[in-house]
């Protein structure tokens, strides 16, 4: 052993002081190549946009365009000849977004700091925010102080779905909500979209519209990460247009997907068993059962659209008939007026139509038989006894994977006042509208809070005179 430790012990040929030199030129070059890499490809606009996203309503990015003027958001927060300096610098995304106080007619314009060539400190535009790697403009004062306590405030760092909605916003065009702005936006129609009370939305086009795709949570401010969902399954970009007699159509997997909140406030539940005998039981057996809801345009009448709702009751008749029984006792306590049931190839016995007392037909329900073999259907109407097509052959059923199918003509809807006038000029002035929301596989509708949605808008045409809607 001695002679073996004896032959291994040998020396390093050089001293360590001959080493101090490159020992210093390799520490060095750790550090200097990494500073001089971030000076030329600067640190991405995560920082500064999480803290945005917790902090707005609505945001939404958009990639650079130098070769189009400045957007009047630029010109309007920077002035005419700050904005088409700065506009023809810019170079990957910039944002807009809305605070979370007052009504969102006012919006911010956020761009990365190194637009404006500014250190950790410099000159600010007017109402202008150094946050983080971003710049950002107010439109007023009181607004600039509003946001910088709600920063103040609000020192959570996203995480789940929040934290790829970041991704998002960085990587191309989207748009990312919160619940506010969701009651801002869809205004009385809000109670329908519980489940998508925060979420965003990777925007394009298709040539003949907007295309969208993304996810959603039925929770703002989820206590824990959220797992990202699996991908979709592939569904169809464009369905067959409306028929023109169509306003709407939402086909659904539950009933409680659509009208969550009318099956769980005790302050809506309660009317429904006082003035329609619908019990708890019996109510949340509603919730669980797949639906069609139909809105039809009416050219004559004391309605301009008519509402159809059909469910697919299964085997359980007698219990429904038994509830539509003392449905009918409450209608006449409340003064309205039993027509004889009209009679339709597609109809079975035990069919009702309501009147007022000046003889206006106001709804009532029928059941129907889609084919030969399939269990009959309940269908309510609000309106005109429902004539012509009641539905598919082959019954209510929603596309293969998708918890809710929306198709919808907005232009026509808003034309009559029945869509929200806080949803974008571009929503309400589109022709067509899809939306599909897709539950994770791994868990029955309505039990998950998240959800995938796709979707897509197909835009007016421009006028034949020229100048199509902006």
């Amino acid at each position: 052993m001695t002679a073996l430790a004896g032959k291994w012990n040998w020396r390093w040929p050089f001293s360590w002081q001959s080493l101090l030199p490159v020992t210093t030129i390799v520490v060095a070059s750790l550090i200097l190549v990494p500073a001089v890499q971030l000076r030329r490809f600067p640190r991405s606009n995560a920082a500064g946009l999480e803290r945005l996203l917790t902090a707005s309503a609505l945001i939404q990015s958009f990639a650079a365009d130098p070769g189009r003027e400045a957007p009047p958001l630029w010109q309007r927060r920077l002035g005419r000849e700050s904005a088409a300096r700065l506009w023809i610098r810019q170079r990957g995304s910039w944002w807009q977004f809305w605070g979370r106080h007052g009504d969102g007619a006012e919006a911010f314009l956020a761009l990365p700091a190194r637009a404006f060539g500014l250190g950790d400190s410099g000159a600010l535009p007017p109402n202008g925010l150094r946050l983080d790697d971003l710049v950002v403009i107010a439109p007023d004062p009181l607004s600039r102080q509003l946001l910088q306590e709600d920063l103040r405030r609000n020192l959570r760092t996203p995480r789940g779905l929040q934290e790829r909605c970041v991704q998002r916003l960085r990587s191309g065009q989207s748009v990312a909500w919160s619940r506010t702005a969701l009651a801002q936006l869809a205004g009385p129609l809000s109670p329908l979209l519980q489940r998508y009370q925060q979420g965003c939305l990777e925007l394009g086009s298709d040539g003949a519209g907007l295309v969208w795709q993304g996810e959603s949570s039925s929770t703002e401010d989820l206590a824990g990460p959220s797992p990202a969902l699996p991908p979709p399954p592939l569904l169809p970009s464009r369905r067959p247009a409306l028929p023109a007699s169509l306003l709407l159509e939402v086909k659904g997997e539950r009933l409680d997907l659509l009208f969550q909140t009318l099956f769980t406030r005790q302050l809506i539940r309660q009317p429904l068993v006082e003035r329609y005998g619908l019990m708890p039981p019996l109510s949340d057996r509603l919730g669980s059962l797949p639906f069609e809801l139909r809105l039809r345009r009416l050219a004559s009448g004391p309605f301009q659209a008519s509402l159809e709702l059909q469910l697919a009751v299964g085997k359980d008749r007698p219990a429904w008939d038994a509830w539509l029984l003392s449905l009918r006792t409450n209608l006449e306590g409340q003064g309205l007026t039993l027509q004889a049931p009209g009679a339709g190839v597609s109809s079975v016995p035990g069919s009702s139509t309501w009147q007022r007392q000046d003889g206006s037909v106001v709804g009532g329900w029928r059941w129907i038989r889609p084919v030969a073999g399939l269990p009959a259907e309940l269908q309510f109407f609000l309106g005109p006894v429902p004539v012509g097509t009641v539905g598919s052959a082959a019954g209510v059923r929603s596309p293969d994977g998708v918890a809710i199918s929306l198709q919808a003509r907005p232009a026509d809807l808003a034309a009559i006042s029945l869509l929200p006038p806080g949803l974008p000029v571009v929503v309400r002035q589109a022709e067509q509208l899809e939306w599909l929301s897709v539950s994770p596989a791994s868990k029955p509708a309505g039990l998950s809070p998240l959800s995938w949605l796709t979707g897509s808008l197909k835009l007016a045409q421009p006028s034949a005179g020229g100048g199509g809607r902006r």
